[in-house]
């Protein structure tokens, strides 16, 4: 009888696994077919839902983790292939190469890279492609530990979205800005998501509600922004057409005419044209183009205006600027001689990274890439500097897996760290910071920062002062404001001071004012840089928002590089260190001082 029993219990246990096994190779068919097609949303409702019934499958979990690193939010794939190599590390003969994938996506650059060589031992044939990733996550180790002196910070809700936002065009003057999403539009059944081009307006400080820049230039279908003139008349667009081409309207008073395709030296009937920009002399035009003959998936070309006023034959930036992988979005700074493009052909930090290279002795010199915190391990891409080069805007896909727009400030005008400048390692350390870019770097490491309530807030990626040259006259008073440490938020005690110092500036139109911000020697030099720059924009934005004109207001940060006293203690040293030093100086034949 016993026998019997546990004969019949034996059956039925057969018979659930089997079942089970068919149900979750239902679940791997129909995702499959999905995936194939492209499909990546379709195909993880698909393997998620059997996770739900299976959720120990090693295929089901490796296939959710394949997938997620096919999408945007590719750190999102490390639980699902963690589980997968788990339960069985032979459920693909790949799984050590999408791994070391993931971890990089998630800037664990030693387990990366110890995946990298485990899938290069076992698998000669991919040498090449490992050791590309492996340069990878050797210099994005490298980059993220000297960052470059520059503050990143994304431009906020107002822009941004849960959908995708890129190719940020913001005019001279900074109060307008053109952008390119796929945010849901009104008529469209659901799961059409198509790019339409943004426009938004800067007031009072705060961008507003983006609308549908012109019926005349969105179409039904995808069309994106690609560069805007220095007058802000011009518009270079992308549309679907011809298999993807370049177009161009102009501002005519309030309205945008309807765009028209440039001619076939730039749009090649048999290629696809993805950005172009026009320098600001009007003489020049680069764009992408995957057109026959070309170096790599996508190359940057330029072409000159002829007599006719027309564009003249296309010619390719050569193997120094172009590389077999691809390169896009170019931009080209005022002089003309500065180049400004995304590739991920050149050496980076993984996706598309931002690269600049200088115009010299008749040719372009190697690229070199932008550095940390400005690339990620993500795609980043669209840069383009402000007139006074203290900041810039570009498109990032560093969070919750979606492109949004960033702004960065630098500490002075336009620093590049430059590749031979970074460390680069044989190997990776050990040890891993795994830190992260955050919108309020701290003097303590790249962390999340809880800041406290107060009714002053630092400002959200706009200086309020000019961090333009210094104004020149004599120096009428001089104050010191003290900040706690790793804090740029005003205490009582500083608004106190800084009411007086609005006084006295409304009473004297002639004056303006000097903000220093400085940090004590603790902690990462390049995150003390950004320290004493938002200390000092925290100082400009009070003195703006009681009534003084901006233009009045000069803000430079120094980090900890003019201690006003010896660091060796807290008391009376770094305590005195963290300061914001204001100095009103006399610009015209205003007389007067503040009283101390």
């Amino acid at each position: 009888m016993h026998r019997i029993i546990i004969a019949t219990i034996a059956l039925m246990i057969g018979i659930s696994v089997i079942t089970n096994g068919q149900s979750a190779k239902e679940f791997l068919k129909k995702g499959e077919a999905f995936y194939i097609a492209k499909k990546y949303p379709q195909a993880l409702e698909v393997y998620q839902q059997g996770l739900k019934k299976h959720p120990k499958d090693a295929r089901l979990n490796f296939r959710t983790g394949l997938t997620y690193l096919s999408m945007p939010g590719r750190a999102e794939s490390l639980r699902y292939l963690q589980a997968a190599y788990t339960t069985n590390p032979s459920v693909d003969e790949n799984i050590y190469y999408y791994l070391g994938l993931s971890y990089q996506s998630n800037k664990q650059f030693q387990k990366a890279l110890e995946f990298f060589n485990e899938h290069k031992k076992r698998h000669a044939g991919a040498k090449d492609d490992v050791d590309k990733r492996i340069s990878q996550v050797l210099f994005a180790d490298s980059a993220m530990r000297a960052p470059s002196g520059a503050v990143v910070e994304n431009v906020g809700k107002a822009i941004n979205s849960s959908f995708h936002e890129y190719s940020p065009l913001v005019s001279s003057d900074g109060n307008t800005m053109i952008f390119t999403s796929n945010r849901p539009a009104e008529g469209v059944p659901s799961g059409k998501l198509y790019e339409d081009i943004y426009i938004s307006k800067r007031v009072n400080n705060q961008w507003t509600k983006p609308q549908k820049i012109s019926p005349n230039i969105n179409i039904r279908f995808n069309d994106a922004a690609a560069s805007l003139s220095r007058d802000g008349k011009t518009l270079i667009i992308y549309y679907e057409y011809g298999g993807g081409d370049i177009y161009i309207s102009q501002l005519k008073g309030n309205e945008w005419s309807k765009p028209i395709p440039l001619n076939q030296n730039v749009n090649s009937p048999a290629s696809w044209e993805t950005s172009a920009f026009v320098t600001s002399d009007g003489q020049k035009l680069y764009f992408t183009s995957n057109r026959a003959g070309g170096m790599g998936s996508l190359d940057i070309y330029v072409s000159e205006m002829e007599m006719t006023g027309d564009w003249g034959k296309a010619k390719n930036l050569g193997p120094v600027v172009n590389t077999p992988g691809r390169e896009d979005s170019p931009a080209v700074d005022a002089d003309g001689k500065t180049l400004f493009f995304s590739s991920d052909g050149h050496r980076g930090m993984g996706g598309m990274d931002i690269f600049r290279s200088e115009y010299k002795d008749g040719k372009w010199q190697k690229p070199v890439n932008l550095g940390y915190p400005i690339n990620s391990v993500d795609d980043d891409s669209f840069f383009g500097l402000t007139g006074d080069r203290r900041q810039a805007f570009f498109s990032s896909m560093r969070e919750d897996g979606n492109s949004e727009i960033y702004t960065l400030t630098f500490n002075e005008p336009y620093m590049v760290v430059a590749e031979a400048q970074l460390p680069v390692p044989d190997e990776v350390p050990a040890k891993n910071t795994g830190s992260r870019t955050v919108r309020q770097p701290s003097a303590d490491g790249p962390q999340v920062v809880e800041k406290p309530k107060t009714s002053v807030k630092p400002p959200k990626g706009n200086n309020y002062g000019r961090p333009g040259p210094i104004p020149t006259g004599p120096t009428l008073s001089r104050k010191l404001l003290f900040f706690a440490t790793n804090k740029d938020v005003l205490n009582k005690e500083g608004i106190r001071k800084l009411d007086d110092i609005v006084s006295y500036l409304k009473a004297n139109k002639d004056v303006s004012s000097l903000i220093e911000g400085h940090t004590d020697n603790q902690g990462n030099t390049a995150l003390n840089n950004a320290l004493s720059i938002r200390r000092a924009n925290s100082v400009a934005r009070y003195l703006a928002e009681q009534g003084i004109d901006p233009r009045r207001l000069s803000v430079r940060g120094y980090g900890a590089r003019r201690p006003l006293v010896s660091n060796d203690d807290e008391i009376e040293g770094r305590q005195l260190n963290r300061r914001i030093e204001i100095s009103l100086i006399k610009v015209a034949t205003a007389r007067g001082t503040v009283a101390e």
